[in-house]
């Protein structure tokens, strides 16, 4: 059975982004329910093992990033194995650090991949999407810090969440709506440095926007007569 020229044309499968994408999305799935259930937990650590790997395949295209990403996504995969295995204080302490230096080195990575071409092709439209969630994944794991140290930092409606636990999934779902500017309020930062990390995000989220909105006008702008 022969694909539509449509589908034939654009072979988004056949993009190093696409399968990244696809794989950040399912996180965002796995997310919440791996916090409802203790078992899904391996799954969801050993998919964000297999997203960091993806993301330095994506990036090989440039040989100063591949070589300074390995060397920053190594320490995140042995760290995230460390803490499935041994899920002690200090291990999840360095995983998390090592997450936020990884995603924010990623999503500028890719981000440099998008804005230093001429020509936004399929693959880059991809890897935009991803940028963006890489974001709302740096943030969630500097939130998690802040949680670390004071659990408190967060507040979670009580209907939202009955066990009064904050878990990496409740992190990440308000780490995006914050990014988009959603705010739908039932969590809210209560502590000087999570509200601070959320200013900062906000900002970002719509500098981010605006950025890309501008370069995209650019490069489809209308030659001149």
């Amino acid at each position: 059975m022969r694909l539509p020229r449509f589908f034939q044309n654009l072979a988004w499968w056949r993009q190093p982004s696409a399968s990244m994408v696809l794989a950040l999305a399912a996180s965002l799935v796995l997310y919440p329910f791996a916090d409802e259930t203790r078992a899904l937990r391996p799954f969801a650590q050993a998919l964000d093992v297999a997203v960091v790997l993806m993301v330095v395949r994506l990036i090989r295209a440039r040989v100063e990033f591949l070589r300074s990403g390995w060397v920053v996504a190594l320490p995140t995969v042995a760290l995230q194995l460390g803490h499935l295995v041994w899920p002690h204080r200090g291990v999840e302490l360095a995983m998390l650090v090592a997450q936020v230096v990884f995603h924010g080195y990623a999503a500028m990575a890719l981000l440099a991949y998008v804005l230093g071409d001429e020509v936004i092709t399929l693959d880059e439209l991809f890897a935009i999407a991803g940028v963006y969630v890489l974001l709302g994944l740096f943030w969630a794991s500097a939130y998690a810090i802040v949680i670390l140290y004071d659990p408190n930092a967060i507040f979670i409606n009580p209907s939202n969440n009955p066990d009064g636990v904050t878990g990496f999934g409740d992190l990440v779902y308000y780490s995006l709506t914050t990014l988009t500017s959603t705010g739908y309020g039932e969590i809210t930062p209560v502590s000087p440095a999570a509200r601070a990390l959320a200013m900062l995000q906000q900002i970002v989220g719509v500098l981010f926007v605006a950025i890309l909105i501008s370069r995209l006008t650019n490069l489809y702008r209308a030659p001149k007569a």
